[in-house]
Formats: C-alpha cells, structure tokens, sequence
C-alpha cells in the first residue's frame, strides 16, 4: 500500500472516532436539553402569566394613578383659586398696610405736633398764669387802695355835711345875733345897714372847691365817643355830689361829663371831679329832679 492510501485509512479511523464520539455525546445530552427546554417552557409560562399579572396590576394601577391625577388636578385648580384669592388678598393688605403706614406718620407727625402745640400751649398757660397771678396782686392792691379812696371821700363827705351843718347853725346864729343887735340899736333910736351876705370859713384846713368849668363842647365831645354807662350808687344832695359805679378801669377820668336818666326822663348832669378804679365822684349840674340810687348814668344822652 502507499503512504497516500495509509494516509487516507488514518484520516478515516479518526474521523469515525471522532463522529462516534460526537453521535454518543449528542445521544447522551439529547435528554438534558428537553429538560432543559420543558423547564424553559414552564418557565416561558410562569413569565408570561406574571407579566399578565403585572400588566394587569398596571392597567389597574394606571387608572387608580389616573383617577388620584384628575382629583389632585381637581385640587390643584382649587389651590390655585385659594392662592389667586389669597394673591389678591395680599394686595389688599399691602395696600391697607401702606394706608396704615401712612395713617401712623401722619398721626405721628400730628401727634408731635399736638404736642409741640400742647407744649407751647403749657408754657403759655404758665405765663398767662404768672400774669395772672402779678395782675391778680395788682388788682388787689388797687382794690385796697381804692377802698381806701372810698373810704377817704365817703370821710371828707361826711365831713363835709358836718361843716355843712355847722355853716347852717353858725348861720342861724349870726341871724339871731343880728336880730338881737337891731332890737338893741333901735333900743338907742339907731338902724342897722343891710349886711352884705359872705361865706364864712369853717376850717382853716378845709377847702370847698367850686367844681370847674371846662369847655362844654369839648367835654361832651369827648364822652360821647367812649359811650360809657352805669348806674349811680351813693347821693349826697347837700353837696351836690354822686358817687357812680364806673371808674378809672373803665375809662372815667376828670372833668368827664355824664347824663343821669330815670326811664326816658333827664334827672341831671354829673361832672367827674375824683376817679379811682371802680367808682367816681362827680358834682350835680342842671338838676331837674333829685337823683337817687340806681339812677342809670352815661356819657351819651338817651343811652340806657
């Protein structure tokens, strides 16, 4: 034989070997792999049913998360509601908290205003009320004084009603002793000569001035401006003198003239010869009937 042909035999053995181990491999493997399919198929199955399952729980799932989805939209839309409600409410408030704000510097800016003005207004007080106090002392002493001029006139009236009286009886006197000097001297054949009628002096320390006589015109021009009024308090007809309610404080002054009136009738007129304060003491002129107390006087004629 040739090498060939023994090449070839050799190339055959081991191929058949090698195909009877691939035949018996195969044969014995055979059962494995339908094993191994049947546990595949089972498998395959229990898959496909759990994938049902899951499909089926995903459908489910699905709806629930749609229904949940369209409620909380449902929410969402009432959320959004409440939140443009609340947006809008929030500008109201930032609007009435501006307004407020506003509301609160302007009152504290009145309010220290107020108090500036309060202050001033305690000072003020404070000063009117020093004043007051000063004018209340001052008022005071000038009542004191006053009631020391009263006192004084109502004192020199008083003394002059007692010279007044004395006058009259010192009068009477003399008449008599005249009356006793004519029976003497015709006793003697003689007349006596008219005596000429004199004053006599009372008191050395006493003077009874005569009222004066300013100008008419200017005095009555002059009162009539002012438009004084009162009434009259104390009458003195022996002297000829009228004390009124009205004084210095009010405007009366010396040689002032005033009209006394009863009603609608002239009683008389008043010229000022001593002011104080409240009251003034004036002298009676043109008497048409004797005043009295209560009499209204004033500076102007018909007022009342």
């Amino acid at each position: 034989m040739s090498t060939l042909t023994k090449v070839l035999i050799i190339l055959l053995t081991v191929s058949s070997i090698f195909l009877c181990g691939i035949v018996a491999t195969y044969v014995a493997q055979a059962d494995n792999y339908k094993k191994l399919y049947d546990s595949g198929q089972a498998k395959v199955r229990s898959a496909q049913n759990d994938a049902r399952q899951a499909n089926d729980q995903f459908n489910k799932l699905k709806e629930t998360t749609q229904q949940e989805k369209a409620a909380l939209q449902a929410k969402i839309g009432v959320i959004e509601s409440e939140m443009i409600t609340l947006k809008n409410d929030l500008r109201t408030l930032e609007v009435e908290k501006n307004q407020a704000i506003n509301a609160m510097e302007n009152a504290n800016s009145l309010s220290k205003g107020l108090q500036e003005t309060t202050d001033n207004l305690q000072t003020l007080f404070q000063n009117k009320e020093t004043e007051l106090v000063k004018v209340a002392s001052e008022l005071t002493k000038e009542r004191n004084q006053n009631k020391e001029v009263t006192a004084a006139i109502l004192e020199k009236m008083a003394i002059i009603a007692q010279l007044e009286e004395q006058l009259n009886q010192l009068q009477k006197e003399k008449e008599n002793l005249q009356a006793k000097l004519v029976q003497v001297v015709r006793q003697y054949g003689k007349t006596m000569a008219k005596p000429t009628p004199s004053v006599p002096t009372v008191n050395d320390n006493v003077e009874v001035a005569s009222p004066p006589t300013p100008s008419k015109s200017a005095t009555v021009a002059k009162t009539r401006d002012i438009g004084l009024k009162g009434l009259i308090t104390q009458v003195d007809l022996k002297n000829s003198l009228a004390m009124i309610s009205v004084g210095a404080a009010d405007g009366v002054k010396d040689d002032m003239r005033f009209y006394v009136t009863r009603g609608d009738a002239f009683i008389c007129e008043l010229l000022i010869l001593d002011v104080d304060a409240e009251r003034a003491v004036g002298f009676l002129e043109r008497v048409q009937s004797p005043p009295k107390s209560g009499d209204n006087v004033s500076t102007n004629i018909g007022a009342k």
